[in-house]
């Protein structure tokens, strides 16, 4: 036998301030064109709003402190969108297109939850190497059941 048996999983990663995320294909319910103000897309204030779903962004560039003058995107072209804790809808906003990678699980290591106190990390579950086209990404794990559950207490 001797094959690596290792499982593989469906990434959807993008690039937010020069890092890059990576969310389980599974958790994704959509991408999406992020609209325009007229079609119901608030992204300074945080909020896009499609048809009757008010969709609340999660900010990663002032969650991670990624850019000291950038908050959000500010010219958002596409649109995560995620279910969280008791159906709540979330969004992230992206200016470039996400990518739908596959890798095996074992090249993912976790973040020790030690390593996680500080606020930076907690979102943070596990890391990751990618390597595409003669450049190395290093992959950060959302873990979405913190990002909820801090989202849903600070609400």
């Amino acid at each position: 036998m001797g094959k690596n048996t290792s499982k593989i999983i469906k990434l959807v990663t993008f690039e937010v301030a020069d890092y890059w995320f990576a969310l389980p294909m599974k958790a994704i319910l959509k991408i999406l064109n992020c609209p325009s103000s007229n079609e119901g897309g608030i992204i300074p204030l945080g909020i896009v709003q499609l048809g009757p779903h008010t969709i609340q962004l999660l900010d990663l560039h002032s969650v991670f402190c990624l850019d000291a003058y950038a908050t959000s995107p500010r010219k958002a072209q596409f649109l995560v969108v995620l279910r969280g804790i008791q159906n709540k809808l979330w969004g992230i906003a992206l200016e470039s297109p996400p990518d739908l990678v596959e890798l095996p699980i074992s090249e993912f290591q976790a973040v020790s939850t030690d390593r996680r106190l500080t606020p930076k990390k907690q979102w943070i579950s596990h890391i990751a190497m990618l390597s595409e086209q003669e450049r190395n990404h290093t992959l950060l794990f959302l873990d979405l059941k913190a990002v909820f559950q801090q989202k849903l207490t600070n609400s």
